[in-house]
Parts: structure tokens; sequence; C-alpha cells
């Protein structure tokens, strides 16, 4: 006759089911990253955990002025990059001097200082793409220096909320 389980004999059932229930969140709702680099300073500091929502942009792609995580495979493989988003699809994006254009009009930018001196030729970003800086334009590897400097919508893995550490603060 099979002796019936106590609860003592199936305690390792929670801590199994906290970890399936996070990794499933992980894959499909969250991404969950650590920036490297002071690329995204002083909106998010190196070192900083950052925790994006992988269900952002089901309805409608990317704004302007949104933080993504995306990777561009032919400029870094398959590592997952943070930044700002400049412009998307069938807009002019252009660099005079530091200041920013989108459609010929300046981008009032109030995350990121103007580095005198940087500039980036008109482009018209192709449709289904997005052009990306880093708010920290002087320590940042961003679509001003890639060979193919668009990020394809597809490649985007999620809209950043906010950081987590250290301290708190919404993106």
């Amino acid at each position: 006759m099979r002796a019936r389980r106590t609860k003592k004999e199936r305690w390792w059932l929670l801590p199994l089911l906290a970890v399936g229930l996070t990794a499933l969140l992980n894959r499909f709702l969250f991404i969950n990253a650590r920036v490297p680099s002071g690329s995204m300073e002083p909106t998010i500091p190196s070192g900083a955990l950052v925790l994006g929502n992988r269900l952002a942009y089901l309805r409608e792609g990317p704004q302007v002025g949104d933080v993504v995580f995306f990777r561009h495979e032919e400029e870094f493989g398959q590592k997952i990059l943070i930044k700002r988003v400049m412009a998307v699809g069938g807009q002019v994006f252009s660099i005079q001097d530091g200041q920013v254009y989108l459609d010929y009009q300046p981008l009032a930018e109030e995350f990121a200082p103007a580095l005198p001196g940087d500039s980036f030729p008109h482009r018209l970003v192709p449709d289904g793409c997005l052009m990306v800086l880093g708010d920290n334009r002087a320590d940042s590897n961003d679509s001003r220096y890639w060979a193919d400097p668009y990020v394809s919508q597809d490649a985007v893995l999620g809209r950043a909320i906010f950081v987590y550490f250290p301290g708190f603060h919404p993106l």
C-alpha cells in the first residue's frame, strides 16, 4: 500500500515552481538586463539593472524618445543593447553641430546635452527601421558609427520601463 506523502516531503515543489514561473515571465513578458557601459548616462548609470516590457510593441512600434532593448547582429552579434529611439521609419534624421534634427526640425532633448561638433548627414529612415543614440553622446557606440545605422523593428526586444538598481527610477 502506498503511503500518502506529507507536506514535508514536497518542500521542493514551491522553489521549483517559483523558478519556473520566473523563467517564463523573463522569457515572454519581461526583459531584465545589466547595462555595462556609460552610453546611456545620466539616464541609466553604468552597471545599472533595467527591467523592460517585451509586450510593449505588440500593437504599435517604438516611438521617438522610447528607450529600447534590441540586437544589432551585424555590429554586435547576439549582444543585447539599450539606446534611445531618435527616428522611426519615414522620418528624416540628422545631427548638425551637436543638435539633433528630425524631419528638418530641431529636436528638444532634455535627456542629452548637445555635443558640439557632432554631425551626421540627413538620412531618410527606411520603413520598419529605427535610428538610435545613447544619451551620453560623447561615450556611445550607436547609429552614428555603424556601417548599417538602422535597427530593424523586428530586432527590438522590448521597451525599458525602469532602473531598479542602483536605486529605482522610471524611464
